[in-house]
């Protein structure tokens, strides 16, 4: 049996007061998700990752100073967990003189090429793939490898901050109830798809789902897909968070008192998952849990 999410029942529980505190624990110690500009997957991946490792084996004498400057300023920023051992990181932050091969995992032995402290080289790869997720580098010589590696960093985390949308509880309310979405109410399925003007369009993927974008909704919500219950009628609609949406579980567990919470292993993904529904079922907040984080998935509105 599933839940309005799709969810195995099954698996699903009401939380105790451990992994409410847990899930407290993970929204006030690990920022909400991030962006960066890139491709859409390496963002992802970017985006999705908890823990980096420092590689700086290729870094000869004044360059080693990017080590201990990585280290400092990505402890400053506290948005990455800093491990010691690769296989244990999400991302490698690499650093180099020389420009990143993409043999990651295909090589042997150290980086064998010769070294001139031109230019600070930052790459960020995921160890899994070998694949490079984003690089830059400042041509700035040997004297000033410290001051390059801290304005990488600062470079990439400004990227990243960019192109994130934090929204606020009080944006996610603000859809419940919004009269954008009220014309859809309980609607048969033909009756959205024989009006063109309402804007409403099948997905491919979904077939109990219609795609509307209505610019007079709230923000949060000006995109969303309309939920084609069992009796072919519109019982709600959905917005499916992207990457770049971030909602802080603190937020949401600061109001408890408005909420009532479950969670939740998939049966299908194996993904954690947790809930907050409002005591009048009319909302329901999915957050997924990703690494260290707990990232936004989608919010459900009841009619």
């Amino acid at each position: 049996m599933q839940n309005v999410f799709g969810h195995d029942k099954s698996t699903a529980s009401k939380p105790s007061f451990w992994i409410l505190l847990l899930a407290f624990a993970i929204a006030v110690c690990i920022p909400p998700s991030l962006a960066q500009k890139a491709d859409a997957p390496a963002l992802g991946k970017i985006k999705r990752a908890s823990s980096v490792a420092i590689d700086c084996s290729a870094c000869p004498r004044a360059l080693a100073k990017a080590r201990e400057t990585a280290r400092r300023e990505l402890a400053v920023w506290d948005r990455f967990q800093i491990v010691d051992d690769p296989e244990h990181a999400d991302l490698i932050f690499m650093f180099s003189a020389n420009p990143y091969l993409g043999d990651y995992l295909t090589r042997k032995g150290p980086d064998l090429r010769p070294v001139r402290i031109e230019s600070t080289i930052m790459t960020v790869i995921d160890p899994r793939t070998g694949q490079e997720l984003w690089t830059d580098y400042r041509r700035w010589g040997s004297w000033r490898v410290a001051g390059a590696t801290r304005e990488l960093i600062d470079e990439l985390r400004g990227q990243l901050e960019i192109e994130s949308r934090k929204w606020a509880l009080d944006d996610v309310l603000r859809c419940s109830g919004a009269a954008a979405y009220q014309p859809f109410a309980f609607m048969s399925l033909e009756e959205v798809l024989a009006k063109p003007e309402l804007g409403a369009r099948s997905l491919d993927t979904e077939s109990n789902r219609l795609s509307v974008s209505l610019p007079s909704a709230p923000d949060f919500c000006r995109r969303g897909q309309l939920v084609v219950g069992v009796d072919h009628r519109i019982d709600g609609f959905e917005v499916v968070a992207t990457e770049s949406d971030a909602l802080d579980v603190a937020d949401v567990l600061v109001h408890a008192d408005r909420f009532q919470f479950a969670s939740g292993k998939d049966a299908q993904t194996e993904s954690v998952y947790f809930t907050a529904q409002s005591p009048d079922k009319k909302v329901l907040i999915e957050f997924e849990a990703r690494g260290r984080r707990m990232s936004l998935v989608r919010v459900r509105y009841s009619y």
